[in-house]
């Protein structure tokens, strides 16, 4: 597993990956290393579904991801979040 830095200026994103598939999907994103692990664990134990078309999440992977300055600079804090 490859480590995070937890002092991200960026943020990060908390997604998932879906019956073994390579396309990483953000789900949502947070501020700090402590809410995302919070937001990480709470779709960990609650079903969630897809926002794209509703579909109920069949054994995603969830992972968290910093924030990249070029996602950053692109304006990704400007999206809607859902």
């Amino acid at each position: 597993m490859k480590r995070i830095n937890r002092h991200n200026p960026y943020g990060y994103k908390v997604g998932y990956r879906e019956n073994g598939s390579r396309l990483f999907v953000c789900h949502f994103k947070d501020r700090t290393y402590k809410e995302a692990q919070r937001s990480f664990e709470y779709y960990r134990v609650y079903p969630v579904q897809s926002h794209e078309d509703r579909h109920i999440l069949i054994n995603p992977i969830w992972e968290i991801r910093p924030i990249r300055f070029s996602e950053f600079a692109k304006g990704i804090w400007r999206e809607c979040p859902f």
